[in-house]
């Protein structure tokens, strides 16, 4: 048996929900990223040392939706790259965030009616 309508809604808010806080969680640990040199220092390191760190997120994603993202070969040193590769992923995170907010805004109209 298939759900009503508004169940498959509610499903579907509470996705968009756990999107929307796991996105402000991961735009949370990059802006602490920004102040705090024992994590910028481990990232440089990883950087030299071509390794990821799953700890922080997509930071060292190499593409995004078939979008070019900084590459390290674009910067001069591995310090001007994190700093790149924080804000794109800081812009795209936020990107990610209105859509889906705008998205969780109709649905919840939706569920309204």
């Amino acid at each position: 048996m298939d759900n009503c309508d508004k169940v498959n809604l509610l499903k579907l808010q509470g996705q968009y929900m756990k999107f929307i806080v796991e996105n402000e969680a991961e735009l949370n640990i990059l802006e602490h990223i920004e102040k705090c040199s024992e994590c910028r220092e481990k990232i440089i390191d990883a950087i030299n040392n071509d390794v990821g760190i799953p700890d922080y997120g997509n930071l060292f994603q190499r593409e995004f939706k078939g979008q070019q993202v900084p590459q390290y070969s674009e910067y001069d040193d591995a310090t001007s790259f994190m700093n790149a590769r924080i804000q794109w992923r800081k812009n795209k995170l936020k990107e990610l965030k209105d859509e889906a907010e705008m998205e969780l805004s109709d649905l919840e109209t939706r569920l309204e009616s």
